[in-house]
């Protein structure tokens, strides 16, 4: 494949952190970075990549970094491309993984990917974004988290070729002298004028020392592996960012800033387990499926760009037909529905998936086999939500209710909204939970 051919599928979905979004970046376009990439106390010299010939404007992000990756491509020799992951939470979403799929089309490019641990950045964890201090954890918990991690994102990526690291192999033998030397190259006014942070000191708020070496510690990682090519959200950048300068410091050629717009939920609000809006890597393949099909109508070009492995050609032919006058969406979202779960599921799978969605939600039809519960296991409970928190089918009375009074709970077909209402718990009743979940009780 040429160099045109694979910037075309390595551009797809891209989005630069001078294209727009919000504050989290921390970047701004005014300010002396700028859509540049050398460091602020630098004047650009001739030979700067961040200047349009003939030109004094500078180039956006777009343009310079495509520009870096063409020049790298063309020397054909395989890149080494890295996405570091900090474990501090055991479950995982699709929007988590919106970059190790990006980091998969490298792979399938020929390119040597690197799944990147980071076992010690996580001890401080990311302050990007973050309106408070966050949780520290010890460097066990994040080891333990690590395990997960690995194992999820290789249910993407190929394991025989993906070089696994994590950054505590060099972070942990720097001396004191090295963290001081390092971060001689970081102006203060630079690190603490992120938008995090001033927006925290502006509210009087915690920032401590220790988060602002964050972007120290990941930039290092992109010098320790030699890296081309760095992949990730956009909301990176100024921790990518970092790794240039870094390198440049150490007489190295910078690595490429490969960034990617976050993942809406599937109600439009960030993705969140908290928002009840998350398409969770360990959701079975009926319920990945049946989200995929509840995602916002006009956020589906999104999922086409960040969540599907269509070539450039297919997911820009579904991008058309959006467009087109009184097309139906469902069959669109079927098909990016089925793509994804065949990515994490296989093909089989995928195929019982979407015979579920059309036989549960489509037809309204009772699936073949009911998961069973048992009466006596609801204690003494009188009252459905009682009963469902008893079961765990739901995870508390609270949700429970506001479940029923949402119209969301069926007894026999019948839907029940009245929490206080005796519930009629006889063996062979069918009950159910939204849309997909069925219920059978037995003695």
């Amino acid at each position: 494949m040429n160099v045109e051919e694979q910037l075309e599928i390595l551009l797809r979905g891209t989005h630069f952190p001078d294209e727009g979004g919000d504050e989290a970046t921390g970047f701004d376009a005014a300010s002396p970075t700028g859509s540049r990439a050398p460091h602020p106390e630098r004047a650009p010299d001739a030979g700067d990549s961040s200047e349009v010939d003939g030109d004094a404007a500078p180039k956006g992000l777009r343009a310079q970094m495509t520009a870096e990756l063409r020049e790298r491509l063309a020397t054909g020799k395989p890149l080494r491309v890295y996405l570091g992951a900090d474990p501090t939470a055991p479950s995982l979403h699709v929007g988590h993984f919106v970059p190790v799929q990006k980091l998969r089309v490298f792979q399938e490019l020929g390119h040597q990917v690197i799944f990147l641990i980071g076992d010690y950045t996580a001890v401080i964890g990311d302050p990007t974004g973050q309106a408070t201090e966050r949780r520290r954890f010890t460097h066990d918990q994040v080891r333990e988290l690590a395990k997960d991690y690995q194992r999820q994102a290789f249910r993407i990526l190929d394991p025989k070729k993906t070089e696994v690291r994590y950054n505590g192999d060099w972070l942990s033998k720097l001396s004191f002298l090295d963290v001081v030397e390092l971060a001689t190259i970081f102006p203060l006014k630079w690190v603490v004028s992120r938008h995090d942070f001033a927006a925290r000191l502006q509210k009087g708020e915690s920032l401590r020392l220790h988060e602002t070496l964050y972007c120290l510690m990941q930039g290092y990682d992109a010098h320790a592996l030699e890296c081309d090519v760095q992949v990730g959200g956009y909301d990176q950048y100024m921790n990518m960012l970092a790794g240039r300068w870094i390198q440049e410091y150490f007489g190295k050629k910078p690595h490429i800033p490969w960034t990617f717009p976050l993942l809406m939920g599937t109600d439009g609000r960030k993705m969140s387990k908290s928002f009840g809006n998350a398409i969770n890597l360990l959701d079975t393949p009926e319920d990945m499926y049946g989200k995929v099909m509840r995602v916002a109508d006009e956020l589906l070009p999104s999922y086409i760009d960040l969540t599907t492995d269509f070539n450039p050609s297919e997911a820009e032919a579904l991008k058309a037909r959006l467009r087109e006058p009184g097309v139906n969406p469902m069959e669109i979202k079927k098909q990016v529905a089925r793509n994804l779960v065949v990515q994490y599921w296989g093909e089989e799978s995928a195929t019982g998936a979407a015979a579920s969605f059309q036989q549960i939600v489509q037809d309204k039809a009772m699936p073949d086999e009911l998961e069973e519960l048992s009466i006596s296991a609801g204690g003494d409970g009188t009252t459905w939500p009682d009963l469902l928190a008893a079961w765990n089918v739901a995870k508390s009375k609270g949700e429970a209710r506001r479940l029923m009074s949402q119209g969301g709970f069926y007894v026999d077909q019948a839907s029940v909204t009245d929490p206080m209402a005796p519930a009629s718990a006889a063996p062979g009743t069918i009950i159910r939970l939204g849309k997909r979940r069925w219920f059978k009780l037995v003695p």
